[in-house]
């Protein structure tokens, strides 16, 4: 039986105005943080267009306060103005000495794993690592995590598909769209042909998939799985519901038929139950 791991703690979030309740959402990393790579796209792009002062405080806060990253505040503290911490470059040489001690912990852990308890143990180590890497290391050291993970000789199907979402998410967040897609391809093959795609799985896969191809600006490709997905959305750790029908809306608006337009969007009651909380 495929289980859920429980050990990485999760932050806490609203309940959801709509989508349907997951098991493997429940499951899923926190990190990293889809929220916060959109508020740095906006630092990116909309700084000489809007006072952006709250958004580089809730930036440096999470980089900083939150996720004690060294190597995404080097990549984002331009962005940061007045916001950047004054004693910035000693806090991240205390988190990479902090981090080094930490992942020796978590790699004793799979040592320790190996010898005195079982698959089950080894791959709950092995996860801890990938998400702790995910939240406070670079990119390049969280897909090296999965990786490690993925090559696990007994991890069933399902974490695979896991895994391989978590990946993907790592990936997007750095804007590698093309490793992002190569990690949906893979989990999506493993869902179709090796037996791991249960229902949960398959509906949460739609989704990547959906928000991957609005990444790549394939609205027409897109549109078509976020209307399917309205019903069965339960991929909280992307984007938020109400975020989820505003990208269905904008993409469908552009591509859907009339009649379809009308029962499915203006009509829609998923879309409506929730057409209040949308700005």
């Amino acid at each position: 039986t495929d289980t859920t791991s429980t050990t990485t703690a999760k932050k806490p979030t609203k309940k959801k105005a709509g989508g349907q309740p997951s098991a493997s959402e429940e499951g899923a990393s926190p990190y990293p943080d889809m929220q916060l790579h959109r508020r740095i796209h906006q630092l990116t792009v909309q700084s000489e267009i809007i006072d952006t002062s709250d958004i580089q405080t809730k930036v440096a806060d999470a980089v900083v306060k939150e996720l004690e990253n060294p190597t995404l505040f080097q990549s984002v503290e331009k962005l940061l103005g007045s916001a950047s911490p004054a004693d910035a470059s000693a806090k991240m040489k205390e988190f990479e000495t902090k981090h080094e001690s930490h992942m020796k912990e978590l790699l004793a852990k799979v040592e320790e794993a190996k010898e005195n308890a079982g698959d089950m143990e080894v791959m709950d180590a092995r996860v801890q690592i990938a998400r702790f890497a995910a939240k406070s290391l670079s990119k390049d050291q969280a897909l090296d995590a999965y990786k490690d993970l993925l090559e696990l000789p007994k991890i069933s199907s399902g974490k695979k598909i896991d895994a391989l979402m978590e990946s993907s998410r790592v990936a997007a967040f750095y804007g590698d769209t093309v490793k992002s897609d190569n990690f949906i391809d893979q989990a999506q093959k493993i869902a179709t042909e090796g037996g791991g795609g249960d229902w949960d799985r398959r509906n949460r896969l739609k989704v990547y998939r959906a928000l991957s191809k609005l990444l790549a600006r394939d609205i027409k490709g897109a549109a078509t799985l976020l209307i399917d997905c309205i019903a069965t959305f339960s991929c909280n750790e992307v984007c938020s519901y109400e975020e989820f029908i505003v990208y269905a809306i904008l993409s469908n608006l552009l591509h859907l038929p009339r009649p379809d337009l009308k029962e499915k969007i203006l009509d829609g009651p998923e879309i409506l139950s929730v057409a209040t909380d949308i700005p």
